[in-house]
């Protein structure tokens, strides 16, 4: 069963490369680099699910003092600050293509930096603090910072005079193959956050517990 979901997400994972690029139909503008929808907007999602599982475990930690709870946390937000990553490094390729500029400080893009840079800033916060301090700060910082994914989300309608993004629901606008192969993605970058998830609280638990075996010696 361990094996499981970490093989199922490998067949998900190549089935979704396939129907990007075997599959899915090529966008009449854009033509090749609108292959970049596929992992840019999945991973903008993916991050988002990241860092409301750091909001909720925080929330957790927070009443319960949940050692598990706040280890969660730690590891969604770092993997959502990769997806987000992503999500910043693939925007200027696409923006190249489609506006002729890699970047521009529409709000969209602004938001998704500003969000890069609040959750790199917990991880400062939480390295910079003393042991004692560092849970109970960080927990309430990846409350606060969870406020910046509606207003990434919502950018568009909020700004639509200076916004040059698409409406972020996108799936109404797309041919039947490609919204097949966006899902299919999706699902793809939501399992592999699970799995690596898993795998890195897995890891802290037994750091955690190594620990304190030591400390009782």
């Amino acid at each position: 069963m361990k094996t499981l979901l970490p093989l199922a997400t490998v067949i998900i994972l190549f089935l979704s490369l396939y129907l990007v690029f075997g599959y899915a139909d090529y966008e009449k503008t854009m033509l090749e680099v609108q292959k970049i929808f596929y992992f840019h907007v999945s991973s903008a999602f993916t991050s988002f699910l990241a860092f409301a599982v750091t909001c909720v475990c925080s929330i957790i930690y927070l009443v319960k003092r949940n050692f598990k709870a706040d280890l969660i946390a730690a590891n969604s937000a770092e993997l959502g600050l990769v997806f987000a990553t992503i999500v910043l490094t693939t925007g200027p390729i696409w923006a190249k293509s489609s506006w002729n500029t890699w970047w521009n400080w529409e709000p969209r893009l602004t938001s998704t930096l500003i969000l890069w840079l609040t959750y790199a800033g917990y991880f400062i916060l939480r390295n910079s603090a003393s042991s004692a301090q560092k849970k109970r700060f960080s927990a309430v910082f990846g409350i606060v910072a969870f406020l910046n994914v509606p207003i990434v989300y919502y950018s568009v309608k909020l700004w639509q005079s200076s916004s040059l993004h698409p409406p972020t629901t996108t799936r109404s606008n797309l041919a039947e193959s490609m919204r097949s192969a966006w899902l299919i993605s999706w699902f793809a970058l939501t399992l592999i956050y699970i799995v690596l998830l898993k795998m890195r609280t897995d890891l802290g638990i037994i750091l955690h517990r190594l620990n304190n075996m030591q400390a009782d010696r």
